[in-house]
């Protein structure tokens, strides 16, 4: 019995590296490549993101989040600052600290690119059966939820930026359940 455990386990976990591969390199990786005209690498767009998908933060919160030294985060944001894509100012309740956000082509960018990533993924998605894109929506919800340990994880991401109850998302919409389903049956 430990051993088709061992034995799922492990073909499991090369599964979701080679999921994970595809998903990090063909839809986004490649997906900047294409679009080199921004001049945007990977890192530049995590440090986007997790500025955008917050009202504000510091270099401090930055660099704990994308879990990179102060001094890489210092470095990317000033890149992020000369493409006008972020902006710092001085904290106002803490003079100390310097605030991030994004700006609203910072904004748009990311936006943009969720767009496109979103069409790559629908085009993968169309050459998969109706029954294959349905089993695996549930089971990615599935997996998510028993990682988070949480029934109603899924229940806090915002439909729109995908981050877990976004702050400044202005389409802001929560996937629920009732959302989620009738969106794996319209996709068939």
């Amino acid at each position: 019995m430990n051993s088709a455990r061992e034995e799922c386990s492990s073909f499991t976990e090369k599964l979701t590296g080679l999921f994970s591969e595809i998903v990090t390199k063909s839809m986004t990786v490649q997906l900047l490549r294409d679009l080199d005209d921004l001049g945007l690498t990977h890192s530049q767009l995590l440090a986007l993101t997790y500025i955008a998908e917050r009202r504000k933060c510091t270099v401090g919160g930055l660099a704990e989040g994308l879990h990179i030294s102060h001094p890489a985060a210092v470095k990317v944001l000033e890149k992020l600052c000369r493409k006008d894509l972020a902006m710092r100012s001085v904290g106002l309740q803490d003079h100390r600290q310097t605030e991030i956000v994004a700006t609203a082509a910072g904004r748009a960018l990311i936006q943009r690119i969720r767009v496109e990533r979103a069409q790559r993924l629908a085009s993968v998605l169309d050459r998969m059966e109706p029954a294959e894109r349905i089993a695996m929506m549930q089971g990615l919800q599935g997996f998510v939820t028993a990682a988070l340990r949480d029934e109603g994880a899924l229940d806090a991401l915002c439909q729109s930026c995908q981050a877990v109850l976004p702050s400044d998302c202005e389409a802001f919409q929560l996937i629920s359940e009732r959302q989620l389903m009738p969106a794996a049956v319209a996709v068939s």
